[in-house]
C-alpha cells in the first residue's frame, strides 16, 4: 500500500534533513553558478553577493514543506527579494532565470537524496517537489513582471523630451 502523503513522520524527516542541508545546498548552488559557462552577471560579485537571499529562500521552502495544502505565495518574500536585488545589481533577466533554475535543480537533487537516505515516502517527496516547482514558478513570474515593468519605465523615460 502506498504511503500516505500526509504522514507527519515523513514531513518531519524531510524538513529536518532539508534544514540540515541548507548550507550544503547553498554552496552547491554557488559552485554551479560560478562554473556555468553561460553566466556573466555574477563575474563581478563576491560569494556573499551571489549567495544573497538564497538561505532565506531555502528556509521558506522548508516551512512550506511543513504546511498542509497550497500555500499563499503572495506572502512569501525571500525569493522575490532575491530577484529584486539581482535586478538592482544589473543582472540580466536571462542570468537571473538561469540562477533560479540552477537553484531549483539543487533543491530537486537534495529532496531526491533525502527520500533515499531518510526513507521518506515517494508521496511526500512528490508533494515537496511540487511545492518547490510552484515556489520557483511564482518567483519566475514575479521576476519577469518586475523586469518588464522596469524596462517599460526606462523606455517611457527615454521617450520623454529633455526638460519634461
Amino acid at each position: 500500500m502506498a504511503a500516505d502523503s500526509g504522514d507527519t513522520g515523513d514531513t518531519g524527516a524531510l524538513c529536518e534533513a532539508f534544514q540540515a542541508n541548507i548550507d550544503a545546498i547553498t554552496l552547491d548552488w554557488v559552485r554551479r553558478v560560478k562554473n556555468d559557462p553561460h553566466m556573466r552577471s555574477d563575474d563581478r560579485l563576491t560569494t556573499a553577493q551571489i549567495v544573497d537571499h538564497v538561505p532565506q529562500m531555502l528556509e521558506e521552502l522548508c516551512k512550506l514543506f511543513e504546511r498542509e495544502g497550497v500555500p499563499d505565495f503572495d506572502t512569501i518574500r525571500a525569493s522575490s527579494q532575491h530577484g529584486y536585488m539581482r535586478s538592482m545589481e544589473g543582472y540580466s533577466l536571462v542570468d537571473l532565470l538561469r540562477e533560479l533554475e540552477l537553484l531549483r535543480d539543487c533543491v530537486f537533487d537534495t529532496v531526491a537524496d533525502i527520500e533515499i537516505e531518510h526513507n521518506v515516502s515517494r508521496a511526500e517527496s512528490l508533494r515537496a517537489l511540487k511545492l518547490v516547482n510552484h515556489y520557483f514558478g511564482e518567483d519566475i513570474l514575479f521576476v519577469v513582471e518586475h523586469f518588464l515593468a522596469r524596462a517599460g519605465s526606462a523606455a517611457k523615460r527615454a521617450e520623454r523630451p529633455p526638460g519634461e
